[in-house]
């Protein structure tokens, strides 16, 4: 690790880059008429160099900001999975038709705003400036989820959100006091310090502030009992911003639950380990269990992401960095084949809407395949990845992240996994089920729609099976990001 520097501007150039076009936004936004659609093409190209400034500066490792800020391939991971959900997110948006109206500029101006807050997240190096980041992340998309006022259903969605993240904020932040108070620090370093000190007994107050802290992450993932929010929210928010809730934020929270409780307090804490074991459990049953009598996709999916919490943690649990790295590699692989999944299920639901989200239950998807046959490939693509059949991404990060759990110790958790996964297979496939099986009671054609709008479904058709066909070369980059840290 190079030595700490005061400032060193390269590090934070990923969202630096995005910084700058977000404030060309804001300004551009002023003068382009209402329904202009430069605003989102200067968020998407942002987002673009985003992601290239992650992948040039792949391999540095430094401390900078006095050791405030930790560029990492860590952050440069999840920096580069940020900024390619959040361009799918913005292709999406940009096909829905309503967007000459319900998606002004603002729109896209706050989707780059939380994004920044999300890279801040995966490289703070302290628990203060993750808070920061947090909340930078967050207080976009409650508006963003409330976006519609005429709405009633976005406004309650929103509230619910709004109301439940401050609770959970308050959490961390006095999570954190604890900690502090604990150990005279926020810094990760120095925390692994003191509990590589305190080996036997690192103290209540610090196992209460870390508990307050999982609490507090416990509801920005989702995690049972913690996901009250989400299916309201889901189903509120428009479903572009369904997807970006569902993945970008979700992989935020879940980096730093695992930089905090799958690396720093893994091997010090055993009773947070049994909090998570816990946590990891209900959110695999409730999650599937709840999915499967849901007829609206878009809450069937936010139970689902619930379930998929529920695998990541089992992951985080299996974490033991000293011994065994394969749990937290599995998280970052798991993490992106997530992210794949779910942005291409939600991308055929806004393309089969015509760019609207009139196609949101199963019997709107009857007879879909013989009206549009390749995005109905590309969904039955996605549901079966999700369901973990193999050989899919999804069949690869369950495999990874169960394994892990059997070599750690954690077996019935794994067991409980696939049994639960089998619940999974029932309600993804019964998609595919109506796709092609069913017969359509109303005539629903959809709308004209943009060559991109397509195209982004079946790129993320392909990943997914690329993935699933090769995972070595997800699997190394996520060995190279996770060993970043030691």
């Amino acid at each position: 690790m190079n030595p700490e520097t005061l400032y060193s501007w390269s590090a934070v150039l990923p969202p630096l880059v995005i910084l700058i076009a977000a404030v060309i936004s804001l300004v551009v936004d002023l003068f382009v008429r209402p329904g202009s659609r430069l605003v989102p093409w200067i968020a998407f190209f942002g987002l673009v160099a985003g992601f290239a400034a992650s992948a040039a500066l792949w391999g540095r490792s430094e401390l900078a900001f006095s050791g405030f800020w930790n560029l990492s391939n860590y952050a440069l991971f999840f920096d580069a999975l940020f900024c390619t959900a959040a361009g799918v997110v913005v292709l999406l948006s940009m096909t829905q038709e309503g967007h000459r109206g319900y998606f002004p500029g603002e729109y896209y101006i706050l989707l780059q705003f939380s994004v920044i807050g999300m890279m801040v997240m995966a490289s703070a190096n302290e628990l203060i400036t993750l808070i920061i980041g947090l909340e930078t992340m967050s207080l976009p998309a409650y508006v963003l989820v409330g976006l519609n006022r005429g709405d009633r259903r976005a406004t309650e969605g929103a509230l619910k959100y709004f109301l439940l993240g401050a609770f959970a904020t308050a959490f961390l932040v006095y999570g954190t006091a604890l900690l502090y108070g604990a150990a005279a620090t926020t810094r990760f370093g120095d925390l692994a310090l003191f509990l590589n000190m305190h080996p036997g007994s690192p103290g209540t107050l610090l196992h209460a502030g870390a508990g307050l802290l999982l609490v507090g992450l416990g509801f920005k993932i989702a995690s049972v009992p913690f996901h009250m929010w989400a299916p309201d929210a889901y189903q509120a928010a428009p479903t572009p911003i369904t997807a970006f809730m569902a993945t970008a934020m979700k992989a935020a929270g879940l980096a730093a639950v695992l930089r905090i409780f799958g690396i720093l307090f893994a091997e010090h804490a055993p009773a947070l380990k049994q909090a998570l074991w816990v946590l990891a459990l209900a959110s695999m049953i409730v999650g599937n269990l709840a999915a499967v009598v849901q007829a609206n996709l878009k809450r069937m999916l936010a139970y689902s992401s619930i379930a998929h919490v529920g695998y990541i943690l089992t992951a985080v649990v299996a974490s033991q960095p000293s011994a065994s790295p394969m749990g937290g590699v599995s998280v970052f692989f798991y993490v992106v084949a997530y992210a794949l999944m779910t942005l291409g299920a939600f991308a055929v639901l806004v393309v089969a809407g015509g760019g609207t989200d009139r196609r949101e239950t199963l019997p709107d998807l009857a007879g879909f395949a013989g009206k549009h046959p390749t995005l109905a490939l590309a969904m039955a693509i996605f549901m079966i990845s999700l369901s973990g059949i193999p050989p899919t991404a999804g069949f690869f990060g369950k495999f990874y992240a169960f394994g892990a759990a059997v070599q750690s110790g954690y077996i019935g958790l794994a067991v409980v996994g696939v049994l639960t996964s089998v619940v999974g297979v029932f309600y993804y496939l019964r998609v595919v089920v109506y796709m092609y099986m069913k017969s359509a009671e109303k005539s629903f054609q959809a709308g004209p729609r943009p060559l991109y709008a397509d195209a982004t479904v079946l790129l993320l058709a392909a990943a997914v099976a690329f993935v699933g066909l090769f995972p070595q070369n997800l699997l190394q980059l996520a060995r190279a990001a996770f060993a970043s840290l030691f």
